[in-house]
């Protein structure tokens, strides 16, 4: 996976190209006469960013390339820092920039740019010198090829051990199979799972054993040519056999060594051409023992060739074939052949010897003939219990009598073999908790059941997807369902999707799985048969053979001839196949056609939108949540006291009890982590100081203590997956505290502003942040905040769960991209750059520190948590680009002055700010600020200086009064709360109409007297998505003047309105494109309501406070054709609301509260049973006991599973 360093440098560099070769810095380096020194930075800067997009191609990101990249880092910081600052001068008023076409001003420039220069060729010759990158193709293709062979090799060996029973009880070595006292010519074959790591060392190693080598009366050592060159293999063979006759006979001259003496011996005889070396050969290994040592076999051909100049004379010669194709050492060996790992050399490279069985006790013909009945109790891929068995006599014969014949017949569970493969660890570890991690999982396992039992009415493959974040105990729920008794007449399969991921090697794991169901039990194949088949012995050997052969077939078929035969199968048999840990679309896409005849697929991922995408409808998707209150209790309790003798009654001791929620809160309902800490603890004293430890250092225990290290790395393969712009995205957050709640705009704005988030096709840069932060979501990063609408498809604010953060917070401290000071913190550590600096709420606010012992001259963002203090703010900052002072206590007005000469901020966010009254007149200094957010402070006017901030893009406000010529704001996209009622009010709404960037507005103050200049300035605004508006004063009508031509923007997609609105029927129709409407106060009738029900896109509809009149509310027929939530609060005047059949076709949520106040008598729903889609009914605590009684009626006769949710008054 790509290393940390090459996401965040790929960042970096992309934020600097970008300012680099924009038009403000092209225009800035022709002024200053430095163009060409310009260009040649972007030139090289361009050349970088192309390297470290390679650099994720490369498998050896050794420490000097990181170091290297580290450089590429800093760079591009330097670069745009000093571009940005050049910009500044270019702003200056004429008189200072006569100063600046000074010579001396020109000459400190233009040395300036030379030095950035020389920096820029330094870095980019080191690249050069250390050779950092391999500049051709062919290295990729070679590394492609080298990761290719190596998964395959991984996935052939572990079949061919299946294949043949191989259960590694007793240890073979090299050099015993070498040293037998077999006379028949014995090959062996070497395999390994990594080009030749490992296989060579164990080779050298037999055939220097000096055992060996007084064993053999001639041996060689032959590395094989591509193409093969019989010439060179027969001198080769010659020169070997002579060195070692010296060597064993003394014969060579005196003084020489054995090999110069032949070397001289050979070129004499090089004239007699290749029949004579080859007759050579033939005299050794016709009259001698012989070991030979075939290295680097790479096809067929070549064996074919070299094994006829090899004869079997019956004296216990060896020949030892070093292949990294399993195919080939297949091949090469005799058969029945088995495989024995000879080392395993990390938790993802083995070498493997395959050799020919040596026979047990044969079966003879004076066995009495028995019969012998095939059982399968095919319980998925940990089953132990596949097994033959027999009945002889009314009694069972051993699992070794039916071995006799082909050894070791046993499947030990042929999905586990790929569990591992081409992973950084065992994903066995991750489902080592046995089944504790299935406690609370009852319900989640019985609904998945249910899913793959259903009928599927439509034509094709039902697909079921089971996501979330890791360690939520997918692949253990699923494996569960798996074995279970109610799909035991199913075929099945399980396959973990290897890394790199491997469609072949996916496939022919499933061929084999499947194939092998049936070659167990071929009765239930055949499900005709009504009874058992009774087999006889001969039966039994046949079928055996009939295995292994099979078996064989499906491991050498090409890929075509795989594919035909898994459609055949799936077009006829029952089959269940699980997919466990799908990542990515185009993973599911390679495989999903060649699947389509499959009855049933379950896919394991933690990608919502993978989920989605493979799964086609939501009712097929299982989103896994963590455990909560006493289930996760009871699961620690579990797994901490071990013994009964330990258990210790929690809720008694009370302080105890507080550890353990502590732990808890950290885990936070994370299975894999409760099971793996209750573990740890179950080893360690039951006292509260034991417990009150693991609390205190437990982000250091999960980086350090090899026990707990499985938790962090089933949750960095999530990291480890991510693309380099989610990484950027994701490091970003290392700046916020543990349990805090980050709003969503928030952290994307300040994306923007540092460059991780751009515009990109036909995207502007906050929609795009908008995806990324969606994206983490949906893969399963970050966690859904308290406030997010499920429904409506927003997410308005999320957290890290903790140990994702701890996660977090370690990458980003590998790249020194965050400071945080904090309670504990110590600034004599402090090393490097600091680019980010995050000031907590629990520091101790220590001035001299924050003075003397940090270097902030290229501090890029700053945020404060808690207290402000004046010394925070530092003439040294002049690269500062993100102030975020939001929800500061203790700033006030006089602080505002020395902010505004932070020349280059891009954001700043005062949100929150309660003793913030004014902005002073310097706002306007801040030419590049892009965001300015001072809503939930004092402020009610905005200076007039705020028109030269030209690059502002988002404005956010409590009810302000803007100055005239807002029009100069024209790259405004997000502006609100303005406020136009005061007498300038008219000139602010005709300047609207220039805002032609806008996407968000918001307004207040609206009147009879304004309304028609406002929609007349907002019609013409195409960009124009998101509108708020409310009224001056309530039963004001300000829509008077909307209907004939007038109305509003037709691209309009949100809709906020507070206030009478009189003329709705006449201009609702135009708003095609309308999704969300909210209506507060508009005193409608049911007319109204039925010309809203006629808009064809209408998802979410909101009506509060008044916003109805009348005291029936009536849905009719084929109304809302898309609606799927619908809010219905505080309406006062209703009592009664109807559901005609057909109306709100997609409805999921009913929300209601606080009714019919001016009425007495009866208040209820009726129709909801023609709501076909309802998923949820929220109802608040002011709904009568007696309107719940009615809905919960309604509900029981619901043919759905509605969920009824009563709202506390809290």
């Amino acid at each position: 996976m790509e290393a940390t360093a090459v996401s965040v440098g790929k960042a970096v560099l992309e934020g600097a190209l970008g300012y680099a070769k924009s038009k403000a810095a092209e225009e800035i380096a022709l002024q200053l006469g430095i163009d060409r020194d310009v260009a040649f930075i972007v030139d090289e800067l361009e050349m970088m960013q192309s390297f470290l997009m390679t650099a994720d191609e490369e498998q050896d990101k050794h420490k000097v390339f990181l170091t290297w990249v580290k450089q590429i880092r800093e760079l591009a910081y330097n670069v745009e820092d000093t571009l940005m600052d050049f910009t500044l001068h270019s702003d200056k008023k004429p008189s200072c920039w006569c100063i600046l076409h000074t010579l001396r001003e020109r000459h400190d420039i233009a040395r300036e740019v030379k030095d950035l220069r020389a920096k820029v060729e330094d870095v980019s010759n080191r690249n050069l010198r250390y050779q950092l990158i391999k500049r051709s193709g062919s290295n990729h293709s070679s590394v492609e090829e080298q990761t290719s062979v190596a998964a395959a090799a991984i996935f052939g060996i572990k079949e061919a051990r299946h294949a043949t029973f191989e259960q590694d009880k007793s240890k073979i070595n090299l050099q015993q199979l070498i040293k037998s006292e077999e006379k028949d010519l014995r090959v062996i074959a070497v395999c390994g799972t990594s080009c030749n790591l490992g296989k060579t060392s164990e080779i050298r190693k037999a055939y220097d054993d000096q055992e060996v080598y007084k064993g053999f009366q001639c041996r060689a050592w032959v590395q094989l040519m591509s193409p093969f060159n019989p010439n060179k293999f027969f001198k080769d063979l010659v020169r070997q056999f002579q060195v070692y006759s010296r060597e064993v006979n003394g014969k060579s001259e005196e003084g020489n060594a054995p090999g110069y003496d032949v070397l001289i011996e050979l070129e004499k005889l090089e004239s007699l051409g290749q029949s004579y070396f080859a007759k050579e050969v033939a005299v050794h290994v016709n009259t001698k023992r012989y070991l030979i040592v075939i290295d680097g076999l790479s096809s067929v051909v070549e064996w074919d060739w070299v094994k006829t100049y090899f004869p079997d004379k019956k004296n216990g010669s060896r020949i030892i074939v070093s292949t990294q194709q399993v195919e080939i050492a297949i091949l090469c060996t005799e058969q029945p052949y088995q495989v024995t790992e000879l080392k395993q050399l990390s938790s993802e490279q083995a070498v493997y010897m395959f050799h020919k069985v040596t026979q047990e006790k044969p079966i003879t013909s004076d066995v009495p003939k028995k019969q012998v009945t095939r059982v399968s109790d095919s319980t998925g891929p940990t089953s132990k219990s596949n097994r033959v068995t027999s009945s002889w006599n009314n009694s069972a014969i051993s699992n070794s009598e039916i071995q006799e014949e082909e050894p070791k017949f046993m499947y030990s569970g042929i999905g586990n073999a790929f569990s591992s493969t081409g992973k950084k660890f065992e994903r066995s570890r991750t489902i080592a908790l046995v089944d504790d991690v299935l406690v609370g999982r009852k319900a989640e396992k019985s609904r998945i059941i249910d899913l793959i039992c259903q009928p599927d009415h439509k034509q094709g493959c039902k697909v079921i997807s089971v996501w979330g974040m890791g360690g939520l105990g997918k692949t253990t729920l699923v494996r569960s369902i798996y074995k279970s008794q109610q799909l035991c007449g199913w075929r099945r399969a399980w396959v973990t999707a290897s890394r790199p991921f491997n469609r072949e090697m996916l496939l022919r794991s499933v061929g084999l799985q499947l194939d092998k169901d049936i070659q167990e039990n071929p009765v239930v194949a055949n499900e005709s048969h009504q009874e058992k088949k009774i087999m006889t012995k001969v039966e039994v050997q046949e079928l055996i053979k009939q295995t292994l052969q099979e078996k064989k077939n499906i491991a050498m078929m090409g890929p075509q001839e795989l594919i035909q035969k898994l459609t055949r199968f799936l077009e006829t048999q029952k089959c269940l196949i699980v997919i466990d840990d799908l990542l990515s679309i185009e993973e599911w896409d390679s495989v999903k056609e060649i699947f389509a005849k499959a009855n049933r697929i379950i896919v394991t991922t933690r990608g919502k939108d993978v989920a989605k995408y493979c799964s086609r409808e939501d009712k097929n998707m299982y989103s896994l949540e963590g455990l909560k209150g006493d289930t996760a209790l009871n699961l620690f309790k579990q797994k901490v006291f071990v013994e009964n003798t330990e258990q210790i009654d929690l809720h008694s001791d009370h302080d105890m009890m507080e550890q353990a929620r502590l732990i808890l809160k950290k885990c936070d309902g994370l299975p894999l982590a409760i099971s793996t800490i209750g573990g740890f603890l179950a080893t360690k004293p039951k006292t509260t100081t034991e417990w009150r430890k693991m609390n205190d250092r437990i982000n250091t225990e999960l980086e350090i203590n090899p026990e707990l290290r499985t938790i962090k790395n089933v949750l960095l393969r999530s990291y480890d997956g991510l693309p380099y712009y989610l990484k950027s995205s994701f490091l970003y957050l290392s700046i916020f505290p543990e349990d805090h709640m980050i709003r969503q705009k928030r952290v994307v704005r300040r994306c923007v502003a540092e460059g991780y988030s751009k515009e990109m096709h036909g995207m502007i840069a906050e929609e795009v942040g908008n995806k990324y932060f969606d994206e983490l979501f949906d893969r399963s990063m970050i966690l859904q905040g308290e406030d997010v609408n499920i429904y409506g498809g927003k997410n308005y604010s999320f957290q890290l769960h903790d140990i994702m953060r701890q996660i977090c917070i370690s990458k980003a401290r590998e790249e020194n991209l965050v400071l945080t000071l904090e309670e504990g913190c110590s600034l004599c550590s402090t090393n490097g750059t600091i680019r980010h600096l995050a000031i907590s709420s629990n520091w101790e606010r220590d001035k001299d520190a924050f003075e003397t012992m940090l270097d902030l001259s290229h501090l890029r963002s700053l945020t404060v948590f808690g207290n402000w203090g004046s010394f925070f703010i530092s003439s040294k900052m002049r690269f500062l680009r993100v102030l975020d002072l939001e929800d500061t206590f203790g700033i006030s007005d006089h602080d505002l002055d020395q902010i505004c000469k932070l020349f280059h901020l891009k954001y700043l966010s005062l949100r929150g700010c309660e003793n913030i009254h004014h902005l002073p007149d310097s706002i306007g200094n801040l030419r590049n600020l892009q965001t300015l957010d001072v809503s939930g402070t004092r402020i009610s006017e905005l200076p007039a200086t705020i028109t030269r901030v030209s690059k502002l893009q988002y404005l956010r406000a409590n009810c302000v009064y803007v100055p005239r010529e807002i029009e100069k704001l024209n790259a405004l996209h997000t502006f609100g709360r303005v406020d136009v009622r005061h007498e300038e009010g008219i000139d602010t709404l005709k300047g609207f109409k220039h805002l032609m960037q806008l996407r968000k507005l918001a307004v207040v103050g609206l009147t009879a007297a304004n309304s028609e200049e406002f929609w007349s300035a907002i019609a013409s605004l195409k960009h124009l998505r998101s509108l708020s508006v409310n009224r001056d004063f309530p039963r004001i009508e300000f829509d008077c003047s909307l209907g004939g031509r007038l109305f509003p923007p037709i691209w309009i997609e949100s809709l906020k309105l507070a206030g009478k609105l009189a003329r709705l029927t006449e201009w609702i129709h135009h708003l095609q494109n309308l999704s969300r409407l909210q209506l507060r106060e508009t005193e409608l009738q049911q007319d109204a309501v039925w010309a809203i029900g006629n808009l064809p896109n209408l998802e979410i509809l909101h009506m509060r406070f008044d916003s109805f009149l009348g005291k029936e509310l009536l849905f009719v027929q084929a109304s809302f054709p898309r609606l799927f939530q619908l809010v219905l609060l505080n309406m006062r005047h209703v009592t009664f609301v109807k559901f005609e059949d057909g109306t709100m076709p997609k409805l999921e949520l009913l929300q209601a509260d606080q009714w019919g106040e001016h009425w007495e008598g009866r208040q209820e729903f009726t129709g909801l049973r023609y709501l076909t889609k309802l998923k949820e009914i929220w109802l608040g605590s002011q709904i009568s006991e007696e309107f719940k009684e009615n809905v919960q009626n309604q509900l029981a006769e619901y043919p759905n599973n509605v969920s009824l949710k009563l709202m506390s008054r809290d």
